[in-house]
């Protein structure tokens, strides 16, 4: 024991350089590791900037943890901005998908990439529905254009000029229904007239007008007689279709030409 102590005590100076030697070695050991590990880093962005999928493969396993993980990370800023310029219109949807699909051959985890693509086809759709629902408007076809309307999604630039464009179909629509039961309830076809009238209230809950026309056909079906003011709401109704129907389609018109 004493031996040991009298060896250290001679050899203190060269133990505590052999120490130091030791802890520089491994501290050059890991800020060598991280310069490779950063370039393979670098090598995988530049090879996704070349589109060299080739040359990236030769390298994605070479990617660390922590290092893929950035890597991916960087992939999806790419996608998301892909999806950015084409919901801005500044990439048609061949270029948007076809660029997504170039990104998520380059990721490590694919499914990352896979939602953004998921949100293009949906941005697509939406524009669609929403094309079609113009049509239908104009047809006076309230009830589709309306339901149209509403799948318009929140990323689509056309969301909230959808979402007013709905309120107004509705409106239509509805009038269009009152008109309809109040042709049945005249006919004494009081089983139709109530099913148009459930169908209503079920799209404009508490509506004055349906819920007063429901208790006069529950009123006709009981005593027979039909108050004659809904043949002049009928009628006023049609004048105002009619008259409005030219002026709201040119509405329409100058909206889509937005």
């Amino acid at each position: 024991m004493n031996r040991l102590k009298v060896w250290i005590s001679e050899h203190q100076r060269m133990i505590v350089m052999g120490v130091a030697a030791f802890i520089i070695l491994c501290v050059g050991c890991l800020v060598i590791r991280e310069y490779q590990l950063k370039r393979v880093y670098n090598q995988a962005i530049s090879y996704y900037e070349e589109n060299d999928l080739i040359a990236f493969e030769s390298i994605r396993y070479r990617l660390s943890t922590k290092y893929g993980e950035d890597f991916d990370h960087f992939l999806l800023e790419e996608a998301n901005q892909l999806f950015e310029e084409y919901r801005q219109e500044q990439v048609t949807y061949h270029e948007a998908i076809g660029g997504v699909e170039r990104i998520e051959a380059f990721a490590n985890r694919p499914s990352l990439i896979q939602d953004v693509q998921t949100k293009v086809d949906e941005l697509k759709q939406s524009r669609q529905q929403f094309k079609e629902a113009e049509k239908l408007a104009i047809q006076k076809k309230w009830e589709e254009a309306y339901h149209l309307y509403l799948q318009v999604i929140e990323e689509d630039p056309n969301y909230e000029k959808s979402r007013q464009l709905a309120d107004t179909a509705k409106r239509w629509w509805l009038q269009d229904l009152l008109v309809e039961a109040v042709t049945y309830y005249e006919k004494r076809q009081y089983e139709k007239s109530l099913t148009v009238i459930e169908q209503a209230l079920s799209l404009s809950e508490g509506d004055e007008q349906f819920l007063q026309l429901k208790e006069d056909v529950h009123l006709a079906m009981e005593k027979g007689t039909l108050e004659s003011k809904w043949s002049e709401v009928k009628e006023i109704l049609t004048e105002s279709i009619q008259s409005g129907i030219e002026s709201l389609q040119n509405i329409f018109e100058k909206i889509f030409k937005r």
